[in-house]
């Protein structure tokens, strides 16, 4: 530089020669030239550097740029790690499509739980290229966690909303029938409880179940059935109690009125022996036989000497009728036992 300033000085003098002539002007003009290729040199190293300042810095950027697309991926992945660890949507994925008013909802849920989730991408590649190809992988994941959050939040509420409509129905229309039974019961119940505070205590329990049977608190509705059952099993307990006590009392009123009617029966009997005499034992049964048939013998027939003719057969006297005492007739006789009797005369009977 201190050459060029001396060539200007020079110039501005007018002194165009110096002792030494051309040599010097030689050397003035390599160190022109010298200056000039320092001087391109200088531009040349100052546009290397500001290209690859550029590019450090572009670099850093995209590195930069990926890191913060890594950092919105991991706040979309730590909601959809908190949703579906979390106890709603384990109990919602639980759910039958029969414990819900709308079976659509639970066949939803169970699709948008069964995606996969996207492959992880990370900033950890060499260049700028790589790094922006990698951040646009990253914000394409993290819109996907976004999304599906959403999505799943959605179906878990869908989900738990019909469960809830369902059960809530279930509770009312199962109250409504227990009110149904209470009120029959109270009614028949009437004179038949053996503690009349218990009929009291279950129309407490009708009314108040009455006015919850209508909300949407399903606590207080099968709070209000409870109370329902448990003053009806009282009322059921106290009319079995005075049942009961009816079938002793009227066992007992049973049991005094036949051992009354069997002590007044006993008392008549008594009574009845102490007034009726006996008749003695003196009556001994006799047997008469039947009279004996008078016999009546026949008249002895007068005896006429036979004259010297031939000698008439008297008559042969009636036989004597048979008595009726069965026994057989007295046999008779002819007057004649031994030897031919046949000319001796009949004498007629002759009793023995």
């Amino acid at each position: 530089m201190g050459q060029v300033e001396d060539t200007q000085r020079i110039q501005l003098d007018g002194s165009g020669d110096t002792p030494d002539g051309p040599e010097r002007h030689k050397k003035h003009t390599g160190a022109i030239i010298a200056a000039g290729v320092a001087v391109a040199v200088l531009a040349a190293g100052g546009v290397w550097w500001a290209v690859a300042s550029h590019q450090t810095t572009q670099l850093a950027q995209a590195q930069e740029s990926c890191a913060q697309a890594a950092d919105r991926l991991r706040v979309a992945q730590n909601n959809y790690n908190a949703l579906i660890n979390g106890d709603e949507y384990k109990t919602a994925v639980q759910v039958t499509d029969k414990q819900v008013e709308d079976s659509e909802t639970v066949a939803v849920l169970a699709k948008d739980s069964q995606e996969r989730t996207p492959a992880m991408v990370a900033c950890n590649v060499d260049g700028k290229s790589a790094l922006e190809h990698n951040a646009a992988l990253i914000d394409k994941n993290t819109s996907w966690y976004e999304t599906h959050t959403k999505t799943l939040d959605a179906d878990v509420r869908g989900v738990m909303e019909s469960r809830d409509a369902k059960t809530l129905k279930d509770a009312q229309t199962a109250l409504g029938k227990k009110i149904t039974d209470a009120k029959k019961l109270y009614d028949a119940s009437k004179d038949k409880v053996k503690d009349n505070k218990t009929r009291d205590a279950l129309k407490k329990q009708l009314d108040a179940a009455g006015n919850a049977k209508d909300g949407k608190d399903v606590q207080k509705i099968k709070d209000a059935q409870a109370g329902l059952d448990k003053a009806m099993k009282q009322v059921n307990g106290s009319v079995k109690a005075k049942s009961e006590a009816d079938r002793k009392a009227a066992e007992e009123k049973a049991r005094k009125e036949a051992e009354a009617a069997a002590a007044a029966q006993a008392q008549a009997s008594s009574q009845a022996q102490q007034s009726y005499t006996a008749p003695q034992q003196s009556y001994t049964p006799t047997y008469t036989a039947p009279a004996a048939p008078q016999y009546t013998a026949p008249s002895v027939p007068q005896y006429t000497a036979p004259q010297q003719t031939a000698p008439v057969q008297p008559a042969q006297p009636a036989q004597p009728s048979k008595p009726n005492t069965g026994s057989g007739p007295v046999s008779g006789g002819h007057g004649c036992n031994e030897g031919n009797c046949s000319s001796t005369p009949d004498l007629g009977y002759i009793p023995r």
